[in-house]
C-alpha cells in the first residue's frame, strides 16, 4: 500500500516538474521517455574495449570519468547512462553519438560506412586556380582514419611543395594524362612520370610537387593515410 502511495507521490511530482533540457535530451537518446526498451549499453562498451583493447583505467583517463562509473555501466548498474557520459564515451571511441546509441541497439554496421553527397567533407571546391578536389569522405576527419577523393588540375597546372603530417604515406593515380611528381629532399631531388592508370605510392611527409604534364586537363586519384584534410 505505502508502495503504491508512493509512487502516486512520485508521478505526481514528475508531473509539476519541467524536465531539464538535459534530461529531455537523455530520454531522446536512450528512448527512456516512452517505455521503450533501452539500449544496452553494458554489452556495446564491453564490445568496444574488447575490440579497441582498452582497460577500465584507460578508458577512465580518455573519459575523465570515474572508473567505478563505467564499470557500473558495465556490470548493467546503471542502465540509462547520462547524455554527458554517453558523449565522452563516444568521442574516445571516436563515433558519433548515433553510432554507439545503433551499436547499444544492435543496429550498428560497423566497418560499412556509406556516404551521400551531403556527407562528404567537400564537392568540387576549387583550393587555387586550376586546382580542384572531389572528397568521397565522410564529412569529419575524426570519423574516418584515411582520405580518397580526386584532384582535378588544368593543362599544365603545377602545384608546388605540398607536405602532410610526419608518416603520412600517400598514393596517386592519374586517369586521364601523365603527371609528373617531384620529390624535393634536404639536398637531392628526385622526379618521375606516372602515366594513366599507373598508381605511385609514396611518403607524403617529404615537400613533393605534383605536374600536369599533358596537353589537357587530368583527374587524378589521391589516397592518404592518415587524412590529410
Amino acid at each position: 500500500m505505502y508502495q503504491k502511495i508512493g509512487q502516486k507521490l512520485k508521478e505526481k511530482q514528475a508531473r509539476r516538474t519541467p524536465k531539464t533540457s538535459v534530461q529531455a535530451e537523455d530520454e531522446k537518446l536512450t528512448g527512456n521517455g516512452g517505455g521503450a526498451e533501452l539500449p544496452d549499453f553494458a554489452k556495446a562498451l564491453k564490445a568496444l574495449r574488447a575490440e579497441r583493447d582498452i582497460s577500465l583505467e584507460k578508458l577512465s583517463k580518455l573519459t575523465g570519468i570515474n572508473k567505478q562509473t563505467l564499470h557500473s555501466v558495465e556490470n548493467y548498474s546503471t542502465r540509462n547512462p547520462s547524455f554527458a557520459n554517453l558523449e565522452k564515451i563516444a568521442t574516445a571511441f571516436k563515433l558519433s553519438l548515433n553510432d554507439l546509441l545503433l551499436m547499444a541497439r544492435g543496429e550498428y554496421e560497423g566497418n560499412l560506412y556509406k556516404t551521400t553527397a551531403g556527407q562528404r567533407w567537400s564537392i568540387g571546391f576549387e583550393i587555387e586556380k586550376g586546382f580542384s578536389i572531389h572528397s568521397f569522405s565522410p564529412l569529419s576527419a575524426g570519423q574516418r582514419d584515411f582520405f580518397i577523393g580526386v584532384m582535378t588540375l588544368r593543362a599544365g597546372k603545377k602545384l608546388r611543395y605540398w607536405k602532410f603530417t610526419s608518416q603520412a604515406k600517400a598514393c596517386i593515380q592519374p586517369w586521364e594524362g601523365d603527371l609528373l611528381f617531384i620529390y624535393h629532399g634536404m639536398n637531392w631531388r628526385k622526379e618521375m612520370k606516372v602515366s594513366a592508370n599507373e598508381t605511385l605510392y609514396y611518403d607524403a611527409s617529404i615537400p613533393h610537387t605534383f605536374e600536369n604534364v599533358s596537353g589537357r586537363e587530368n583527374r587524378v586519384l589521391l589516397v592518404t593515410y592518415p587524412s590529410i584534410f
